[in-house]
């Protein structure tokens, strides 16, 4: 199968990037025949096990910045600020190289991003199927912008399927064009399965890799950005509050942020019941889920929470807000979720939840749960299986 992808991200420093990065390593590695287009202000080399062209933009490819929804690595234009007359020189840009690759290539099928300029110009130039992935952004930009919106419609209306990576995703997408089931899809994009993978024991040899202290007979675990939206003063104004009563439980923070100096402060204060951990290795991540009884996320805002699935997928439950996507894959067999985060009702959760050893009834349901539903892997196995069907469809 030849198959086509296009970003308009680079394949790496960014989600959407690293999303067709994975898709085309799955199936390069399955002996598929894989060329991704790529859309950036310069040309670039990537070492890839598929093949990579670019499509530079700027002098002297072209006058205009490549533009982008809203923050991008390597471009500072927007689609908001663009004229008339550059957005017409975009597409014609884009119109001219996509027809020359898909001439050369001949794919058998197409996976583009976002419904947008790209997508709709693929759509007019050929006749094969294409799948979509929507992450969101479209919708709002073309609802400030009505310049887009054609573009929008006409991805939506001649596309085969459109993938939604989120159940948010998936809703929004319904409810503004109408979709059903057969053309949208819901298929998580999911954690790393090749990175979290369940551990059946050894509890206490990674306890002394991380320098617990015997006395910590529980482990809670804040891991994300030390922001604001992300909870960090809740969760350590918690911890202050429950060590001032208890000495058996360790708090493990893990990451950097505007709190970085407090979170410091803390864990000299407390020392063997605080540890502060600014940065995990890729082979550490896993472990520090492991042996942690319970990964607390006091989140205001939270798009997805990927976070939260590495640790049910090493078997930790989790106690978060009841937003955003965590609402979906949180319940009451693998966490809680709060609809009211303040100071003493996560207190008295993480104490009812420690004391009663959730986490051992929950661990192998959290690992199953995380990894029949939300893997990369599982994921990946239903977009075969939807280019599959697609082609056979043609």
């Amino acid at each position: 199968m030849n198959i086509l992808y296009i970003t308009p991200f680079p394949l790496e420093k960014s989600s959407s990037g690293t999303y067709i990065e994975e898709l085309a390593r799955y199936f390069s590695f399955h002996g598929h025949n894989v060329l991704v287009i790529n859309i950036d202000n310069e040309k670039k080399k990537y070492d890839r096990p598929y093949k990579v062209i670019t499509i530079p933009f700027s002098k002297p490819y072209l006058d205009i910045e490549f533009p982008c929804f809203t923050t991008h690595p390597n471009t500072s234009n927007k689609f908001y600020s663009m004229t008339d007359n550059q957005i017409q020189k975009y597409e014609n840009y884009l119109k001219k190289a996509f027809e020359k690759i898909i001439e050369v290539f001949k794919p058998d099928i197409i996976h583009t991003q976002y419904l947008w300029i790209n997508s709709a110009i693929v759509c007019e130039i050929t006749d094969k199927p294409i799948i979509i992935t929507s992450f969101g952004n479209e919708i709002q930009t073309s609802e400030k912008n009505i310049r887009y919106q054609k573009y929008v419609k006409n991805a939506v209306e001649n596309s085969s399927f459109i993938i939604a990576p989120s159940k948010q995703i998936e809703k929004e997408l319904r409810d503004t064009f109408d979709l059903d089931s057969i053309r949208l899809k819901l298929i998580y994009r999911g954690y790393n399965d090749d990175i979290f993978k369940f551990i059946e024991d050894k509890q206490q040899m990674y306890r002394e890799y991380f320098s617990i202290h015997k006395q910590c007979k529980k482990i809670v675990l804040y891991y994300d950005n030390l922001s604001h939206i992300k909870g960090i003063d809740i969760f350590m104004k918690t911890a202050n509050n429950i060590l001032e009563s208890r000495n058996d439980i360790c708090f493990i923070v893990v990451g950097k942020g505007e709190y970085s100096e407090e979170v410091k402060k803390n864990a000299v204060k407390y020392d063997r019941s605080f540890l502060y951990f600014p940065v995990m290795t890729t082979e550490e991540q896993p472990l520090i889920n492991h042996i942690s009884d319970l990964h607390v996320m006091p989140v205001r805002y939270e798009k997805f929470g990927i976070k939260a699935l590495e640790s049910l997928a090493m078997g930790t439950p989790v106690l978060t807000s009841n937003i955003g996507e965590l609402a979906y894959f949180i319940n009451d067999n693998n966490g809680r979720k709060l609809s009211d985060i303040n100071e003493d009702v996560l207190k008295r959760n993480i104490n009812e939840m420690l004391n009663n050893d959730f986490k051992k009834d929950v661990s192998f349901f959290c690992y199953q749960y995380a990894q029949r539903n939300y893997s990369k892997s599982a994921g990946l196995k239903l977009i075969s299986k939807l280019y599959d069907y697609a082609i056979s469809d043609e």
